[in-house]
């Protein structure tokens, strides 16, 4: 079997009308397709896999060195320019995704206590909006 080697051309991503699943579209160079219908729990499972694969890519670049790689060092915070959370479908939990500025994708599954923890502590840390 032959490794293919071509180069992603295009790259197209809808959701179903219920939000249950989604369909990815691959087309290569030359316009060959591969299509994929995924539910939410396997789109988070390929967004997690892209961001560690780019994180690596990432490492690498800044090893060796490459003058594309001056985002500064890696860090354990997010600067989140998006955020979606919904009920899981299947159990209690939240579930959602935070969204960086540089299109980074951290997806998060948390129970209702942590939740409400959670925007509390934003909420006691962010400044106020008016003062009255």
């Amino acid at each position: 079997m032959e490794t293919p080697t071509g180069t992603l051309d295009k790259f197209h991503l809808g959701v179903s009308a219920d939000g249950q699943t989604c369909m990815m579209v691959f087309v290569d160079e030359d316009q060959r397709t591969i299509r994929c219908v995924a539910d939410f729990s396997e789109f988070n499972a390929f967004i997690a896999n892209l961001n560690r694969a780019a994180a690596e890519m990432s490492r690498r670049r800044h090893e060796e060195g490459d003058e594309d790689s001056e985002q500064g060092p890696m860090c354990g915070t997010l600067n989140v320019a998006f955020a979606e959370f919904q009920p899981s479908p299947t159990d209690a939990y939240i579930e959602g995704a935070l969204v960086g500025d540089a299109g980074q994708i951290v997806g998060i599954r948390m129970a209702p206590e942590v939740a409400c923890q959670l925007t509390k502590a934003m909420l006691m840390a962010a400044p106020s909006a008016s003062s009255c």
